[in-house]
């Protein structure tokens, strides 16, 4: 250790500024850092979705298609903010249950390393503690870091990756008093009755309503680990104005994540000597974290981007500073030569002997002078050379490649001369046939042609008897006509004369009545003779017969005159 060095150096900035409030709200967010190869991950999974997000954010397109890729963007920033491993898996080690694996998650994940810490500090209090996050592999990392540390393990979901053996009492080897359960957040069927003196979530899966479920009582503090201005930090912020799953939620959250991914991990400058002395400032706090305020400030808060921020932001790309290890102050020029013992007076830096008895250190220095310039000057033509030979061969290979293609070249050159002149040659018969295939066609048009004429004149030809036969026709319906309208007069003259005839027997048959009568009451009034009466009625029956017969012939005249009347002819 050097003192001296301590003593003449700076002193040390105080670790945060006393501004914190008195916290008792019992739920605190703790800060933390990132890796490098978070930090790379993290915009590596934005880059992915960039014509996503775009479309998203400048135009009104909010198909499922595209909810999905932002909801699949949401998941691997959630993963890579916990761990790299969960999102490439292929890094993982094969068994988990190695005594190096907490140290190699430790060295991936800012999260891993934190909680190590933390339990580091809570290892001598006999409680017991809630560390909740999502299931699956990560359960498995989670108890892979605690089989490294002093505590008791107990899995609420999963198989173990090691049976814990009993812990034996000796005096190198104390008990182990802290119990740390391990529950999945996001199992919809899991139900757990016991409750718990602290409550670590290890990610956002879990509600606010699953975690104060775990809790002994309303006092007992909930730990929630977040990467600062990583999609933790942000999903966090913004769940306090708006609602999960609305648009303006999702908006404020993608916007952030996109604008802020060259700041994840990045903690503020009063917090970072915190870290760097593995959390012991919140050792009061772990001591008894019922009734001590928490002692960390608030995070900051986001601030809300629009769809400008996001273009520009997409637009720029990002650069990390990688995080190397404290460069050493540099040795001024005198302490160099004083810790070299390169000074006047050393003797052991004078010569003595030799043919001149005086101090030869300028000969050794122009000697070593000479070869240090030697050796440049050797480097420097070495790496000519060996640039110029670099430059041949691939000049060489420049011309191999040349001469191939060249050849290809030809080859495809002189296939397509050959393709070109077949088509020629195919061109020239196909304009033959062409010309043949004309001939033919108006050959084949003159001989329809004279084929249509004839069947023309001959359908003329038919035409006009046809004519000639319905103009002939149509005269014998006019005469027709004519004659059955001479009749209809003759008959119209015949029902007249009839009629004339049919009154005259009525008025015949009335003075016949009237006579019949007068006789009729003359015999009643008179004895009549047989044979006058015979007379009598023979007279009647013939006066009968004529009156029947007039009926007869007017019904008949009546009817040949309707027959005449509905004739075809005459319509």
């Amino acid at each position: 250790m050097d003192l001296l060095k301590i003593l003449d150096g700076t002193p040390e900035p105080p670790i945060v500024s006393l501004t914190t409030s008195e916290n008792l709200s019992g739920d605190y967010w703790l800060p933390v850092p990132m890796c490098e190869y978070q930090k790379e991950l993290t915009d590596q999974v934005v880059s992915l979705h960039y014509s996503d997000i775009l479309k998203y954010f400048e135009t009104d397109d909010k198909e499922q298609v595209l909810l999905d890729s932002l909801e699949v963007l949401y998941l691997n920033s959630q993963l890579v903010a916990t761990h790299p491993y969960l999102l490439i898996d292929h890094y993982m080690p094969k068994n988990l249950a190695t005594k190096d694996t907490p140290n190699n998650l430790c060295d991936t994940s800012g999260k891993f390393k934190v909680l190590r810490d933390l339990i580091s500090m809570l290892e001598g209090r006999s409680i017991d503690v809630a560390l909740v996050g999502r299931s699956g592999k990560l359960l498995d990392m989670l108890e892979s870091l605690l089989l490294g540390t002093r505590c008791n393990i107990k899995r609420h979901h999963g198989s173990n990756l090691k049976i814990p053996a009993k812990s034996q009492n000796t005096k190198n080897n104390k008990p182990k008093v802290l119990t740390m359960h391990i529950i999945p957040s996001d199992v919809d069927d899991f139900v757990t009755t016991s409750k718990f003196d602290l409550v670590i979530s290890f990610d956002i899966t879990p509600t606010n309503e699953f975690l104060q479920s775990l809790r002994k009582s309303t006092r007992v503090p909930i730990l929630r680990l977040v990467s600062t201005n990583s999609i933790d930090h942000i999903a966090l912020y913004f769940r306090q104005f708006h609602e999960r799953g609305t648009e303006e939620y999702l908006v404020q959250v993608t916007a952030a994540i996109v604008v802020l991914r060259d700041q994840v991990g990045v903690l503020p400058p009063d917090l970072r000597p915190i870290y760097f002395k593995n959390l012991t400032y919140l050792k009061d706090w772990c001591e008894d974290f019922v009734h001590t305020p928490w002692p960390l400030p608030e995070m900051s808060s986001i601030r809300r981007y629009d769809a400008g921020d996001v273009e520009r932001s997409l637009l720029q790309e990002v650069h990390y500073e990688k995080n190397t290890e404290p460069k050493r102050e540099p040795v001024s020029y005198y302490e160099a030569k004083r810790l070299n013992k390169d000074y006047i007076s050393n003797p052991l830096k004078e010569v003595n002997f030799g043919i001149l008895s005086v101090n030869s250190k300028f000969s050794d220095a122009l000697t070593h002078r000479l070869i240090q310039g030697l050796t440049r000057v050797f480097g420097e033509l070495q790496l000519k050379l060996d640039e110029l030979t670099h430059l041949e061969e691939f000049d060489n290979a420049i011309k191999d490649f040349t001469r191939v293609d060249e050849s290809k070249l030809n080859d495809e050159i002189k296939g397509y001369n050959d393709r070109i002149s077949s088509a020629i040659s195919k061109s020239g018969e196909l304009s033959s046939q062409i010309e043949s295939l004309k001939s033919q066609i108006r050959q084949a048009e003159a001989t329809a042609e004279s084929l249509s004429t004839n069947t023309k004149l001959q359908r003329i030809k038919e035409l006009k008897e046809l004519i000639s036969k319905e103009e002939h026709r149509s005269g014998n319906n006019v005469t027709e006509m004519e004659y059955m309208a001479k009749e209809i007069g003759n008959a119209e003259k015949s029902i007249s004369d009839s009629d004339v005839e049919v009154e005259q027997l009525k008025k015949s048959i009335g003075e016949n009545q009237q006579k019949v009568d007068g006789y009729w009451s003359n015999f009643q009034a008179l004895v009549i003779d047989d044979s006058e009466l015979k007379h009598v009625q023979e007279r009647i029956e013939s006066l009968k017969f004529q009156i029947e017969d007039s009926l007869t012939k007017l019904q008949n005249s009546k009817a040949r005159a309707d027959t005449r009347r509905n004739s075809p002819s005459l319509k």
